[in-house]
């Protein structure tokens, strides 16, 4: 018997999640507003110390720190993993949050775990990393294991069999995952895909170099700006929700849609033949909006021949959302309950490095380095 626990870190709400894997039953299902977390970064600590004796937590990590202990963690790894300008630590964004919160776990006696991102990943090709950092944060390796979970729940694939595409769409940002044969082989993430509803994604090089010299220090607040929600000028799920069913023709919908399709299409490269192309994220909580994305992807395979099935990814909570499920998946996999299957077939034990160490040119890795290490 395991009791594990999984924290997720989303734009919104950071959510918990918690099972005893003897029956699959939760004792733990919460999303907290990020504005409280910002604010009172004790609040899940707190809540876990109430519940008595867990085996294993696994702990939204930001950009990803190689998997270890909390408290082997290093400030600098902690740091890096959260890196934000100083301006930007003074305005006191989300992710300071969530660093606080990591160094409060590296200080405690729990027995919490921080893991990669998708680029520290030994099964990611060296090559697809080259000027990235941004190919899918800790909590897009959370669905991941996730949609693996699924595969072995509910259609009784073995997780390193498994040949799947996942896509997260989220309040924030869109990013998508290539699971081949159980291992993960490449990934976009939110900053360096298509435009997701808030956030822009990759930005156009000569946009970053007007950005960066018209404010200069540009505040990271800019990577949550120039989405769908920019483009169709209101941010209100809802409303879009009600033109998914009755206006398919918008044009905000058909960008939202077309980016998904980029990101989705971009994973082909590196996996050919996918089984399943699991949805995931808030957007997948609305029935007009996930019916639309859904049929679209299904048309846009059909005419490019690909034989996959389009599912939507089902998490074990009500409240927290799949990622958090996909964490505390993870942090049973690693204390050898039923999903160590899971937590093995990912290789997440053989994660190295940072986040910056595939920048080009090397001077240029070394300033930033330097600069986030201030």
């Amino acid at each position: 018997m395991v009791k594990a626990i999984g924290i997720d870190s989303g734009t919104m709400s950071m959510d918990l999640l918690g099972f005893d894997d003897k029956d699959n039953s939760l004792f733990l299902d919460e999303a907290i507003p990020r504005e409280i977390i910002t604010n009172n970064p004790e609040k899940p600590i707190e809540i876990i110390k109430s519940l008595g004796k867990v085996d294993a937590i696994v702990v939204s990590s930001g950009y990803g720190i190689p998997f270890k202990r909390a408290q082997e963690a290093s400030d600098k790894e902690i740091e890096f993993a959260t890196f934000i300008n100083k301006d930007d630590f003074e305005r006191k964004l989300k992710i300071v949050g969530l660093r606080n919160l990591m160094k409060l776990f590296k200080s405690s006696d729990l027995p919490a775990y921080f893991v990669p991102g998708i680029i520290q990943l030994s099964t990611v090709p060296e090559y697809r990393k080259i000027n990235r950092i941004d190919i899918g944060t800790s909590d897009k390796l959370f669905s991941a294991v996730e949609a693996l979970r699924n595969e072995k729940v509910y259609y009784k694939k073995d997780p390193k069999e498994a040949n799947i595409i996942v896509v997260e769409i989220g309040y924030a940002y869109t990013a998508s995952i290539s699971i081949l044969n159980g291992e993960i082989v490449d990934g976009i993430g939110g900053t360096s895909g298509f435009p997701g509803y808030k956030g822009m994604g990759a930005i156009d090089g000569e946009i970053a170099y007007a950005m960066a010299s018209a404010e200069p220090y540009f505040s990271k607040l800019r990577l949550f700006q120039g989405g769908i929600a920019d483009y169709i000028g209101f941010d209100n799920i809802e409303r879009l929700n009600k033109i998914a069913k009755n206006n398919k023709d918008n044009k905000a919908l058909k960008l939202f849609v077309e980016s998904i399709l980029k990101d989705i299409s971009i994973m082909l490269v590196s996996n050919t033949k996918p089984e399943r192309i699991y949805l995931s994220g808030r957007f997948i909580r609305y029935d007009n909006l996930y019916t639309y994305i859904k049929e679209s992807i299904e048309e846009f395979l059909e005419k490019i021949s690909i034989k996959a099935s389009v599912v939507k990814l089902i998490g074990l909570g009500k409240k927290a959302k799949e990622a958090a499920s996909g964490a505390a998946v993870l942090a049973n996999g690693i204390s050898n309950g039923i999903y160590k299957d899971i937590f093995e077939s990912l290789k997440i034990a053989e994660s190295k490095g940072n986040i910056f160490d595939f920048v080009l040119p090397l001077d240029l890795k070394k300033e930033i380095e330097n600069y986030f290490s201030k």
